[in-house]
């Protein structure tokens, strides 16, 4: 056994100890211990949070150090809060579950698809975003989820085997491998959810707060090679454990404009709705991520 490998499975048992500790106790009080851990230990992770204040304070230069910090706690709080509420998943896949969701236009999703074809939903790491393809599933709609392997091989295999079991039983990876399954989806009639708020070395650029950012153009690229619309939802948590997702206008490619410069305007307007959600709730947004590198 290597010391990555031995590494590797100790962070994995921490994990599952951490997440046995929080499955212990109810979910609501699970998500509020993990909100206060959140909003008392986060702030202490020196690197991870001058990048989040730094990112903030470049995306929205309106708002003064006091409010920058104010929105920051705000953040750990509600990561603290999706990480305890990974013990309670399978409570949030349950008949019970449901009524923690406020679902709003549903039927967008429907309507955007008339025939049954296909769809790419778009989204972002906001409030709990692992939650989102959960009223999918209850309503019937078939559906997968991209998901990015995690580093560490146990943890990813604990994940991927949760969230198909309490999420969505089709997880698709990210990459090459799993370009070939997103395809099969789609073209089954099935709905593809895709996170693209994260920084990708080979998309393309695009405006994002008004600074210039490396973007994924998989969803416009798709979406115009097989005639499907973009439908942005977003998810935002109210109080507690409790959520709204909300369905909006879809974005529909035009197969007649020249490709690049649909797949770019496509693309952009995926980044304007992200932002319009983030500006609304910018506490509930992973500000730590590396979005805009110098």
């Amino acid at each position: 056994m290597t010391t990555r490998d031995l590494t590797y499975r100790l962070e994995a048992l921490g994990l599952k100890i951490a997440l046995g500790f929080f499955g212990l106790m109810p979910l609501d009080r699970a998500s509020c211990l993990g909100g206060w851990l959140g909003r008392h230990i986060g702030p202490l992770i020196g690197g991870v949070t001058k990048r989040a204040r730094r990112n903030m304070a470049r995306a929205m230069p309106e708002l003064d150090p006091a409010q920058i910090d104010r929105l920051i706690t705000g953040m750990w709080d509600n990561l603290g809060r999706t990480i305890a509420e990974y013990a309670h998943l399978d409570e949030f896949g349950s008949d019970a579950g449901q009524g923690r969701f406020e679902i709003v236009n549903l039927e967008g999703i429907r309507r955007a698809r008339p025939e049954g074809q296909g769809a790419i939903i778009v989204s972002g790491h906001l409030a709990n975003w692992e939650l989102l393809p959960l009223p999918l599933r209850q309503a019937g709609i078939f559906n997968a989820v991209i998901y990015r392997a995690a580093n560490n091989p146990y943890v990813n295999d604990w994940m991927v085997a949760l969230r198909e079991r309490a999420i969505t039983p089709i997880q698709i990876p990210k990459g090459a491998s799993g370009a070939r399954q997103i395809v099969r989806t789609l073209k089954q009639g099935g709905v593809v959810a895709m996170l693209v708020d994260q920084k990708l070395n080979d998309g393309i650029e695009a405006r994002f707060f008004g600074l210039k950012a490396m973007t994924t153009d998989a969803p416009a690229s798709i979406a115009l090679r097989m005639g499907l619309p973009v439908i942005p939802a977003s998810i935002e948590r109210l109080k507690g454990s409790r959520f709204r997702m909300t369905v909006h206008t879809p974005i529909v490619p035009d197969p007649d404009a020249p490709r690049d410069a649909e797949i770019a305007r496509v693309t952009q307007a995926i980044n304007d709705f992200l932002e319009s959600h983030i500006r609304a709730h910018p506490a509930q947004w992973l500000w730590m991520h590396n979005r805009w590198p110098d």
